[in-house]
């Protein structure tokens, strides 16, 4: 049974005065991927507030991580894509940190062991950190994990155990902590003097530029930005030290941050700091109209979608939709998409091939399955990787043709 509460104060700041930008309606968490049609779902509020202290985009309702992640089917692996993605990603950071033989290297939110693959685990102590039932998979290739959720109390049993980290990433999971003071105080207690902590996220600023509201959803509490994080490292004595950019991850185009203690000269400031946080104070990311403008742009996105699927149905043109990612849920969910318009979802993760979206009750089917159901338009749910799939999908090389959600709906082909 899913618990939930709402919100009272910004989780950054502690500030009081949070101001609603954007209500998507009651929605289901969005991988509680249904096995039975019969089944009855729990739905919560998906609103979205902004803290006019620091800026910190966040829901008003938190839904337990432990009901959310005890049956996930979100494994990282079954992304060819996103396995290309975190292989240079692991590259890079050894580039930059440069771990000593026997290094601890942790990975939080560590899924089916994605990142953790790539470090010579003869060379490095690798460990992961998963709560989720995804664990097993990392378990299982061999990498050593840890089953429980990252916090300062965990994070001093961590350190009595393996000692301090040389390198510590979490991609995607940052912005999925209720208490994220706690879990950054965490970090400063097992993070090495000179060690560094690595962050992935989707930029704020991507999803109020490219209209990507999709990836609004129960899991993902806060939407974060440089400004506010910036408060955040700065109350634990950590400082941000370099950022950049990069085109693909989990949930599209996101930043990676590198993190170190204040203290420490060996790693050079690479300016952009100050250069984010100007650009964001210039675009007004603490004021209440930049969100109004957003929600403007989403209600138009939204009928454009449901003309274009209207119109096909209209054709008696059969629109199927293409991946089923946690995001595809809440666009499916806002538009009120369900099986009489679209017939059925592609996918290659075999945890969620036979099951039902969750809300819109959508059959999920494997791509080979998909390719016989003479299925001419596809809904994009898997937008970021829009490139991949129109270079290497059967269904666009059998004639195929997508609906591209997002920045502005439209119908794409090879």
């Amino acid at each position: 049974m899913f618990e939930s509460f709402k919100i009272k104060k910004c989780r950054i700041c502690d500030n009081k005065k949070l101001y609603t930008y954007l209500n998507l309606g009651n929605q289901p968490p969005s991988n509680s991927f249904i096995k039975f049609l019969n089944k009855k779902e729990k739905k919560f509020s998906l609103k979205v507030k902004i803290c006019e202290n620091c800026g910190l985009s966040q829901l008003d309702t938190v839904v337990s991580p432990k009901n959310i992640f005890k049956d996930y089917v979100y494994l990282s692996s079954s992304s060819k894509a996103l396995v290309e993605h975190y292989k240079n990603m692991t590259l890079e950071i050894l580039k930059v940190t440069k771990p000593k033989k026997d290094s601890l290297i942790l990975d939080i939110g560590s899924n089916d062991g994605i990142t953790l693959k790539n470090y010579d685990q003869r060379k490095y102590n690798v460990v992961g950190i998963e709560p989720s039932s995804a664990a097993k998979y990392a378990i299982k290739s061999g990498i050593k994990t840890e089953k429980i959720f990252f916090n300062l109390k965990n994070s001093i049993k961590l350190r009595k155990k393996y000692n301090t980290a040389k390198i510590i990433t979490a991609t995607n999971v940052f912005a999925h902590n209720d208490k994220i003071q706690d879990f950054v105080n965490g970090i400063r207690n097992i993070l090495d003097f000179n060690g560094v902590f690595v962050i992935e996220f989707p930029y704020l600023d991507f999803m109020l530029k490219e209209n990507f509201y999709d990836t609004i959803y129960h899991e993902h509490y806060s939407y974060l930005s440089i400004t506010p994080l910036n408060y955040l490292f700065k109350k634990f004595q950590l400082k941000i030290f370099k950022i950049r950019q990069v085109n693909l991850g989990a949930s599209g185009p996101a930043l990676r941050v590198y993190i170190k203690h204040n203290d420490n000269r060996n790693y050079r400031d690479d300016g952009n700091l100050k250069k984010y946080l100007l650009y964001e104070r210039k675009n007004k990311f603490q004021k209440k109209g930049t969100y109004n403008k957003f929600k403007l742009k989403i209600n138009q996105i939204n009928k454009d979608i449901l003309n274009i699927i209207k119109k096909l149905n209209k054709k008696k043109l059969k629109v199927g939709a293409f991946g089923a990612p946690a995001k595809g849920n809440t666009l499916l969910n806002t538009l009120k998409l369900n099986s009489k318009k679209i017939v059925a979802i592609s996918e290659n993760n075999a945890e969620k091939i036979g099951k039902f979206t969750p809300g819109s009750k959508i059959r999920i089917v494997s791509d080979n399955d998909f390719n016989q159901m003479d299925i001419k338009y596809a809904l994009l749910l898997s937008w970021n990787y829009k490139k991949f799939f129109l270079k290497n999908s059967n269904f666009i090389k059998n004639g195929g043709k997508f609906i591209l959600p997002f920045p502005k709906p439209k119908i794409i082909n090879k």
